[in-house]
C-alpha cells in the first residue's frame, strides 16, 4: 500500500473531496487525522473508515484558528507525515456568483481570508513539524478558476490563483528540509454542491456558466480529485516540490 505507516491530517475533511481523500488515505494504509469545523461530520466520516478496516480518529478543529491549529498538530497528529487541506464552502456563503459593483471590499476579501488564510496556516505549522523530522508532504487545493475568464466570481479566482503563488513559495521556503508542498488544481466537478450552486448562480445572474468542459470527454469527479491528492502525498511523487498538478 502507498501510505502504509503514515499518520495523514485532513483539515476541513467533512467537505467532498477531503472526505473521499481521507478515505483513498485509509485505503492505501494511513492513519488518518480528521478536523473540521462541525465535529459531528468528521465522527461520522472516522466511524466509516474504521468500520471498513481503517484507521481514522476526528475532532473539531477551527482551521482558521492559528492556536487550535498548532495545537492540533502538536498533540493529535504530532508524528504527521501527510498535510491535505481541502477548505472551501459553499459559493452562497463566499459571496459569487455576484456582480462587483454589487460587493463590499470585505465581500470581495472573503474568499481571501478564508481559502488563503487556512491553507498558510496549516501548511506552515506542518511544515515547521515535518522540517524536523527531514520528511513530509504537504498538498493544497485550487481550483480551474486560475485559468479560466469567468465573469461575477473575482474574489474566488483571486483565492485559487493565491493558493498556487503560495504554494510555490512555501515548497521553495521548506523544500529543502524535505518538506514537500504541492497544489493540485481541481475542475468542475458537477457531482459537488460547489458547481450547482455557481451554475444556478450564474443562471440567476442572466448568463450562462463558463465553466468549461475538458479533453477527457467525461466530467471530472471528485474520486478523480482524491486519486491525484494520494498520488501527491504517496513516495511516487517524490521528485515534485512546488508544483500545481492541474485535472
Amino acid at each position: 500500500m502507498l501510505l502504509e505507516g503514515k499518520n495523514a491530517v485532513v483539515f476541513a475533511a467533512s467537505g467532498a473531496i477531503a472526505s473521499q481523500a481521507a478515505r483513498r488515505f485509509a485505503g492505501e494504509g494511513a492513519v488518518v487525522w480528521l478536523s473540521a469545523r462541525r465535529g459531528d461530520a468528521v465522527k461520522e466520516l472516522a466511524e466509516e473508515i474504521n468500520a471498513s478496516g481503517g484507521q481514522a480518529h476526528a475532532q473539531e478543529v477551527d482551521a482558521l484558528s492559528p492556536e487550535a491549529v498548532e495545537a492540533y498538530l502538536e498533540t493529535a497528529a504530532a508524528s504527521v507525515d501527510i498535510v491535505f487541506n481541502g477548505i472551501g464552502v459553499a459559493p452562497s456563503e463566499m459571496g459569487f456568483p455576484a456582480k462587483s459593483h454589487d460587493q463590499d471590499l470585505d465581500a470581495f476579501l472573503y474568499p481571501m481570508r478564508l481559502i488563503v488564510g487556512s491553507q498558510f496556516l496549516t501548511t506552515r505549522e506542518a511544515a515547521k513539524h515535518m522540517s524536523q523530522r527531514g520528511t513530509g508532504s504537504i498538498i493544497t487545493i485550487s481550483s480551474a478558476l486560475t485559468t479560466l475568464s469567468i465573469p461575477y466570481q473575482a474574489g474566488v479566482c483571486a483565492a485559487s490563483a493565491a493558493v498556487e503563488s503560495m504554494t510555490r513559495s512555501l515548497a521553495a521556503e521548506f523544500g529543502s528540509s524535505g518538506v514537500r508542498i504541492n497544489c493540485v488544481r481541481g475542475s468542475a466537478m458537477p457531482e459537488t454542491r460547489t458547481i450547482q450552486e455557481t451554475r444556478a448562480g450564474h443562471v440567476r445572474l442572466g448568463t450562462k456558466s463558463a465553466l468549461a468542459s475538458n479533453s477527457l470527454g467525461r466530467p471530472l469527479t471528485v474520486d478523480d480529485t482524491a486519486g491525484a491528492v494520494t498520488f501527491l502525498a504517496s513516495s511516487l511523487s517524490a521528485g515534485l516540490c512546488g508544483q500545481v498538478l492541474a485535472l
